[in-house]
C-alpha cells in the first residue's frame, strides 16, 4: 500500500513519523540523564538550584559551607545537608537542612520553598540572620520542623506559614518578629509545639487558634500582645505548658475555664489586677503557677 502512494499522499504520514521520532528522542534523551543522574547520585535540579541561592544569600566568615561549591550535596556531604535515600523517581532529595549555631549572616531565600521533600529547617542561633521569613516556606507541605530561634528575623509572620499538615513544631523564639498572629494558624492541625516568645508580636491572640487541637506547648511570653485572653483556650485538650507573662493585657483577667484544664501544669501571666483566690483554688493542681504583676 505504502508503495503505491504517491509522494503526496505519503506526506502527511511522514510529517507525523518525524515528530513522533523527535518526541522519543527527547524523551530517551531525559530518561538517560535521568539514570545518569541516579547513578552518581545527583539530586533534583530544582533542590539544587535551590541550595545555590540559599548559598548567595549568606554570608559565612567561618567558611563552614566551604564544600558547597563542590561536587552533589548528596554524595559530597555538603555541610548541613542531610538527603533521603533513593526515591522511587531515581533521585534523592533533600531531607534536612542543619544549619544551627555556624554564625551564618544574611537573610532566608525565598527558594527555600522549592525543598518540596524538606521535613527539618534548622537555622537557630546563628544570631545575625536578617530578613523577613519567606512565605515561600509554606509551599514545602512535608516540614515538619522549622527551627529559626535565636536570629534577628524581623516582619510579619505570612498567612501561608499556616498551611503545613505535617507541621510538628514552629519555633522562632528570640528574633525581632512584629505583626499579628495569623488566623491561618488554625489549620496547623499537627503542630505540638509553639514557640513565639521574645518577639514584637502584636494585637491580640486569635480565638480561633483554641482549635489546634494537637498543642502542648504555647509560648507568647515577651511580646506586645494586648486585650482580652480568649475563654476559648480552655478546650485545647493536650495544652501543659502555656507562657503568656510580659505582654500588654490590659484590664482583664484569666478566663474562669481556665480551671478545667486538666493536663495544664504551667501557667504564667501577667495582669495589672488581684489574683482571685477561688481561682488560685481552682488551679491548685497545677505543677507551676506564675501570676506576675508587672505593676507592682
Amino acid at each position: 500500500m505504502w508503495k503505491s502512494m504517491s509522494e503526496e499522499e505519503k506526506a502527511p504520514y511522514e510529517v507525523k513519523s518525524g515528530q513522533r521520532k523527535v518526541e522519543y528522542e527527547k524523551q530517551m534523551k531525559a530518561y538517560n540523564k535521568k539514570q545518569e543522574n541516579s547513578a552518581n547520585g545527583i539530586g533534583d535540579d530544582h533542590e539544587v538550584d535551590a541550595l545555590q541561592a540559599i548559598r548567595r544569600k549568606l554570608k559565612d566568615p567561618r567558611k563552614n559551607l566551604r564544600n558547597w561549591r563542590k561536587g552533589d550535596p548528596c554524595v559530597s556531604n555538603w555541610t548541613g545537608v542531610i538527603c533521603t535515600m533513593p526515591q522511587p523517581d531515581g533521585f534523592l532529595h533533600i531531607q534536612e537542612l542543619r544549619m544551627l549555631n555556624l554564625n551564618l549572616t544574611g537573610k532566608l531565600a525565598p527558594k527555600l520553598g522549592q525543598l518540596s521533600n524538606l521535613t527539618v529547617l534548622n537555622f537557630m542561633w546563628n544570631h545575625n540572620i536578617t530578613g523577613s521569613i519567606p512565605k515561600e516556606i509554606g509551599n514545602i507541605k512535608s516540614l515538619k520542623f522549622l527551627l529559626l530561634s535565636g536570629n534577628q528575623l524581623t516582619g510579619p509572620l505570612a498567612d501561608k506559614l499556616g498551611f503545613l499538615p505535617n507541621f510538628l513544631m514552629f519555633q522562632v523564639d528570640l528574633n525581632q518578629i512584629t505583626g499579628s498572629l495569623p488566623k491561618s494558624f488554625v489549620n496547623l492541625i499537627s503542630c505540638k509545639h509553639f514557640h513565639m516568645n521574645n518577639n514584637s508580636i502584636s494585637g491580640q491572640i486569635p480565638s480561633e487558634l483554641s482549635s489546634m487541637p494537637a498543642l502542648i506547648h504555647f509560648l507568647l511570653d515577651n511580646n506586645n500582645l494586648m486585650g482580652n485572653l480568649p475563654p476559648e483556650f480552655s478546650q485545647m485538650p493536650k495544652l501543659r505548658i502555656l507562657q503568656l507573662d510580659n505582654n500588654n493585657f490590659g484590664g482583664t483577667e484569666i478566663p474562669a475555664s481556665y480551671g478545667n484544664m486538666s493536663n495544664l501544669v504551667k501557667l504564667s501571666a501577667s495582669f495589672p489586677f488581684s489574683i482571685d483566690y477561688q481561682f488560685i483554688q481552682r488551679e491548685k493542681g497545677y505543677k507551676y503557677l506564675f501570676l506576675i504583676d508587672r505593676f507592682m
